[in-house]
């Protein structure tokens, strides 16, 4: 007779299985313990993180590069930074190596009525070598100076587009007091720079020698070339200096528009927009503001004759590198985004 109980258990057994008869005592061992890296393994897992992390950070480094360069004016910051700061190196350089050579001929001053010291002693390697790298910075500051210059011959088809765009862009009939005093300002710089790009244009023809009519020839040429650079540096100064009227009438505007943003705002998101667009309007304000402080004094000492110029090599180059920075630095914060 077939029996009726189930069995005991089933394919998964919900509780060990009942031996048939005592079971021995299992054999117990210890895990095994894990062997430590040498040091040349470890050195090798640190080499191989080390190269990966690396080869990350310059891809990074050179796709927010080749972001920079695909724009002509953040690749006229950057080209801009950097000659002005080898301008500022060659600069300093030169003043130290004047500076050690004053040392050397006041070494005379101590000696006593009637002694004389005749020596010669060897250029030293330091002094080589900073003598070596102020000649390369400031040839490679010149050049990229020129590149500058260069580029900007075409300026006048961005001018006119920015022109263009403002003409078919009027005011509104409601528009205050101080919008109507920025576009005025706005067109004025507009005028000076045009007249800027025209004179720099024939200045720089001139020093290549690409303008050789009489008018441009000889001694009367080189004082027409030298006068167009003076008035080009003028009528930049003159556009510098309504950009400084421009970003202060700008910071004034801002501080009262943001009560009233703050009033109109609703809800988290719209809260957070708004934050992000006063950071990058405050960004902006802050690029421009120090980009044309900066530039003013030296728009001022171009405006003016070669031996009547009030900066020196060291103070060009610092006051270029903080304007051409604050440009560069704008723009390689954008390719992060």
């Amino acid at each position: 007779m077939a029996s009726d109980e189930r069995p005991a258990s089933t394919t998964i057994p919900s509780s060990e299985p009942k031996p048939s008869h005592a079971p021995s005592e299992p054999s117990k061992k210890d895990p095994p313990t894990p062997t430590p890296p040498s040091v040349l393994q470890s050195a090798r897992i640190y080499l191989f993180r080390y190269l990966a992390l690396s080869t990350r950070r310059l891809d990074r480094f050179l796709v927010r590069l080749s972001s920079i360069l695909e724009s002509p004016a953040s690749t006229d910051a950057l080209l801009g930074t950097l000659g002005y700061t080898l301008e500022f190196l060659a600069a300093l350089l030169s003043r130290l190596l004047s500076l050690a050579s004053t040392i050397a001929d006041k070494a005379d001053d101590v000696l006593l009525p009637g002694e004389t010291l005749i020596t010669t002693l060897p250029t030293a390697p330091s002094d080589k070598l900073m003598s070596q790298v102020a000649t390369s910075s400031r040839a490679l500051a010149a050049m990229i100076a020129d590149f500058r210059i260069f580029v900007r011959m075409w300026g006048l088809a961005g001018l006119y587009m920015w022109a263009r765009g403002l003409w078919h862009s009027p005011l509104a009939q409601e528009a205050g007091l101080k919008e109507r005093v920025v576009r005025r300002i706005t067109w004025t710089q507009i005028a000076s720079l045009v007249l800027f790009q025209m004179l720099e244009n024939g200045a720089y023809l001139a020093s290549k020698g690409v303008l050789t009519s009489e008018a441009w020839s000889g001694e009367k040429g080189k004082r027409k070339e030298t006068a167009c650079w003076i008035w080009s540096s003028r009528f930049w100064a003159a556009h510098v200096a309504l950009e400084i009227v421009r970003v202060s009438l700008k910071y004034y505007e801002g501080g009262e528009d943001e009560g009233r943003k703050e009033i109109v705002c609703d809800g988290e998101k719209e809260g957070k927009l708004l934050i992000e667009q006063k950071k990058r309007e405050r960004r902006v304000w802050w690029r421009d503001a120090v980009s044309n402080v900066a530039y003013m004094p030296m728009t001022l000492h171009w405006s003016v004759e070669e031996e009547k110029g009030f900066l020196s090599d060291w103070g060009v180059g610092l006051l270029g590198a903080i304007a051409g920075g604050s440009l560069f630095i704008d723009a390689w914060k954008q390719t992060a985004q």
